[in-house]
């Protein structure tokens, strides 16, 4: 890798008209008290990303791909989402790395967007914490949509928002409804005009950066829900730590990680 990028990337950051919010999710939408089954959050993680230099990010994820080839055999193709690191399922599943590599696979990634990104935060909520008389999926992307008006407004840059596909015409939704009618603390109704487009959705396997947001989502879960002693020996609390230089700390007041959490 060429440290020497790494200067003209964080200026580049500076000039860039646009920024991308690569999203993604870890948990599910059902409720824990009706179903043991169901996760106890709802996370998105967000992964900012110039649009001015972006091909000069994506090669720089890419160099850090080709770095885990080397020393693992993991092809430049495969797809790192949490769920594959956690058990070696996937397309690492015949490559037999134990935890501790998977764990460095899993830390590099997330080191890497402390050069290719602009900023990373993170939504939890929780749905333990009250009566789920809401829909998480609303209520999480209503919160990072605030999260990105206030930030586009700050900038004046436009954001483009681009997701994992699956529930594609639910998040295009939220997004128009939020984008025309909003409001801000205090009650008072705002928009987002630089919220621009409908939200565009990417199949996580051919986006480095959308497999980056899975791996936010699931380090900020972890941050807010430490796992047991065995279950964390790829992925536990300390795991956010690695993001801290891109830390978007603004999110919120009640924490200083980049996490907002509901209620």
């Amino acid at each position: 890798m060429d440290s020497g990028r790494v200067p003209a990337l964080a200026r580049a950051a500076l000039e860039a008209p646009f920024e991308f919010a690569y999203v993604d999710e870890t948990g599910d939408e059902g409720d824990p008290a009706a179903s043991p089954g169901a996760t106890r959050t709802y996370t998105l993680g967000c992964v900012l990303v110039p649009g001015g230099d972006w091909t000069d990010r994506l090669d720089w994820l890419a160099g850090v791909r080709r770095e885990f080839r080397d020393a693992y055999g993991i092809l430049v193709r495969h797809e790192l989402k949490a769920n594959v690191l956690l058990r070696g399922r996937g397309d690492l599943r015949d490559l037999g790395l134990g935890d501790g590599q998977r764990r460095d696979v899993f830390r590099r990634s997330l080191a890497a967007l402390t050069v290719a990104s602009s900023g990373v935060f993170a939504v939890v909520i929780d749905k333990e914490a009250r009566p789920m008389d809401y829909q998480p999926e609303d209520r999480a992307w209503t919160y990072l949509l605030q999260r990105l008006r206030l930030r586009s407004e700050r900038s004046g840059k436009p954001i483009i928002l681009v997701h994992d596909g699956g529930d594609d015409a639910t998040v295009r939704a939220i997004h128009r409804r939020f984008r025309r009618h909003s409001f801000a603390p205090g009650g008072v109704r705002v928009t987002a005009p630089l919220l621009v487009e409908d939200p565009v959705p990417r199949d996580s396997a051919s986006s480095y950066f959308i497999q980056a947001a899975d791996l936010v989502a699931y380090a900020a879960f972890r941050r807010f829900q430490a796992p047991g002693a065995k279950s964390g020996s790829v992925c536990d609390e300390t795991m956010w730590d690695e993001l801290r230089p891109v830390w978007r700390t603004e999110v919120t007041n009640a924490r200083r990680d980049a996490i907002v959490v509901w209620p």
